[in-house]
């Protein structure tokens, strides 16, 4: 499919070159695929989809967004520069409902006898609590149908393999012997020339984000060394342990 902006035409593909024809929105995410992703933004527009990536990611300062966010079609793939807590606190928002995650790099520090000398995670609860709630980013329906959609990521999409297909995530209730599966909803991304291999994702309790890179975009990690093939296992071990 060609897309034109301002006279200039745009011919992407699909990982692989396949043309996957018409697909549900869920399995366009699940399959990482490039085509319908444009589409979306060649439907939405570059201002609603720039302005809600810039609330998501937490940009405010109308310049930065301006450097941080092209114009073009590509944008829709992923070729803006994020670091991996910008990632996180996007991806966090959507296992909280909509509503925004806070990172703080210590939750407390505490002197040789035990005692509380800082405590960074008070001060941020007891800041949310004076302004009422933390913000609304999203609605508290979008956030569960994004959730729904990336969860499907994991038992059967580009996390599948790392994670077997979810069942990664099963646990067994000590007290009363029954298993039970965690949720976790997820996306992997790799950019061109597999210069970068992203993997994030979420439960209802922790938010993970795993990158493999470069300080330069011009080096490659390899030939097909994707976010599924890269990151998504250790991010799969890392998720099944911390829980």
């Amino acid at each position: 499919q060609v897309f034109s902006r301002n006279g200039v035409s745009y011919i992407p593909n699909n990982y692989g070159g396949k043309w996957q024809g018409v697909v549900l929105a869920w399995k366009a995410l699940v399959q990482s695929l490039n085509i319908p992703a444009i589409r979306v933004l060649d439907m939405v527009g570059f201002d609603a989809v720039i302005q809600r990536a810039a609330t998501l990611l937490h940009i405010t300062d109308r310049q930065e967004i301006e450097r941080t966010f092209p114009r073009v079609y590509p944008l829709a793939l992923g070729v803006v520069a994020l670091r991996p807590i910008q990632l996180a606190r996007a991806f966090a928002a959507f296992g909280n409902g909509g509503k925004a995650v806070e990172p703080i790099a210590v939750r407390s520090v505490e002197d040789r006898l035990g005692r509380v000398i800082l405590d960074p995670e008070r001060e941020v609860r007891a800041r949310l609590r004076a302004q009422g709630a933390a913000t609304q980013l999203i609605s508290a329906e979008n956030a569960a149908l994004m959730t729904n959609m990336l969860e499907k990521t994991v038992t059967m999409g580009t996390l599948a393999v790392a994670s077997e297909r979810g069942r990664a995530f099963t646990y067994q209730d000590p007290a009363t012997g029954r298993s039970f599966v965690m949720p976790v909803a997820g996306k992997t991304g790799t950019t061109q020339n597999w210069s970068d291999a992203w993997a994030v994702g979420y439960s209802p309790y922790y938010t993970a984000v795993l990158w493999f890179g470069f300080d330069k975009g011009d080096r490659s990690l390899g030939l097909h060394s994707t976010g599924a093939t890269l990151a998504g296992p250790p991010w799969a071990r890392f998720m099944r342990a911390i829980h």
